[in-house]
């Protein structure tokens, strides 16, 4: 009866193993599906200009691009801390409004550092790029202010409605 008792054991693990295995690869393939494919090589901050250029292009820029976005790291971190301490100031109770003032001006300045840095590696890598490659770079700045200025338009429109 031992034997039996063991060989219902092993069984049972065996099946609690192989379920536990499938739920992962389930999992996996549920996260990849939801999520979409792992981040690229490339930063967010400025990967968008290389997305669609020739891979040996991508390959040239890439060192570039991950030594910019280490510059600009604690730049952004910055920025983060000065929009929480903006949002805290403008939530207190009741307002103040020197803190509120001196928290919008940390932004606004911390915000326009970052935004030169951008801008600066924007310049580094248009000026690497061949004509038709700028062309799709540009292609795809004119479509991200059209999808801006139609979440504007409808955001808009929601709050006009009674």
């Amino acid at each position: 009866m031992t034997t039996q008792t063991n060989n219902h054991k092993l069984l049972l693990i065996a099946l609690i193993s192989s379920l536990a295995i499938n739920l992962l690869f389930i999992g996996a393939i549920v996260g990849r599906v939801l999520n979409g494919p792992p981040a690229g090589p490339f930063p967010n901050h400025l990967g968008w200009i290389v997305r669609d250029l020739d891979p040996a292009v991508r390959q040239t820029l890439a060192p570039e691009l991950q030594a910019h976005a280490q510059k600009v790291r604690p730049v952004r971190q910055e920025m983060r801390l000065a929009q929480r301490a903006f949002h805290q100031a403008l939530l207190a109770d009741p307002l103040d409004d020197v803190a509120l003032a001196a928290a919008l001006n940390d932004l606004e300045q911390t915000s326009s550092t970052y935004q030169a840095l951008m801008h600066s590696e924007m310049l580094n890598i248009f000026r690497k790029l061949n004509p038709d490659e700028r062309a799709r770079a540009a292609k795809f700045l004119r479509h991200q202010d059209r999808r801006r200025k139609s979440k504007h338009d409808n955001s808009t429109a929601t709050q006009a409605k009674p």
